[in-house]
């Protein structure tokens, strides 16, 4: 049933159009790149500060609040354009077992924020200063660096499995 329905978003006009085109294709694939490049790194330096090993020029908090716009924006926007390739070639991803991983992470992720935001990234003032609530900070730095750094690797993994025999794309 599921398989069904991605070899039907795949094949819809639009995505065979994408997987099709010299240019659109990986004009996708660089905006989705670029993307994660930018929310990576305001992920990288909201954790290191959560950590702390970012020296104090600026309080935690507002360093960490201040990057939360930029940070939404990247993941939109890497989200987006990585929906867009995933329904490019839905049947493969269906088949890849780091597309799963990836997936399994994204999860991860949900949950991790679910568990983290009120009792530390809401409360920023009051758990980057130096103390005992820091570590439920670095809890979820850590934490996050690891599920994220976990997530490119699989990313980065998905283009190297080959697409199951049979497959065939443009």
């Amino acid at each position: 049933m599921l398989l069904n329905l991605l070899e039907w978003i795949q094949n819809t006009g639009i995505f065979v159009y994408l997987r099709s085109s010299a240019y659109l294709y990986p004009i996708i694939l660089a905006f989705h790149l670029s993307a994660i490049s930018v929310f990576g790194g305001m992920i990288v330096l909201s954790d290191l500060c959560l950590l702390g090993w970012i020296p104090r020029q600026v309080s935690g908090a507002a360093l960490v609040d201040g990057l939360r716009v930029p940070k939404r924006i990247g993941l939109l926007v890497a989200a987006t354009f990585g929906f867009l390739l995933f329904c490019c070639k839905a049947e493969q991803y269906y088949y890849n077992v780091y597309f799963r991983t990836k997936l399994l992470l994204l999860a991860l992720t949900a949950v991790h924020a679910l568990i983290f935001r009120h009792r530390v990234y809401n409360r920023l003032n009051e758990t980057i200063p130096i103390g005992p609530a820091n570590l439920q900070a670095r809890l979820a730095a850590f934490l996050s660096l690891l599920l994220w750094t976990g997530i490119l690797t699989a990313g980065r993994a998905i283009g190297y499995v080959p697409a199951p025999p049979g497959l065939h794309f443009l």
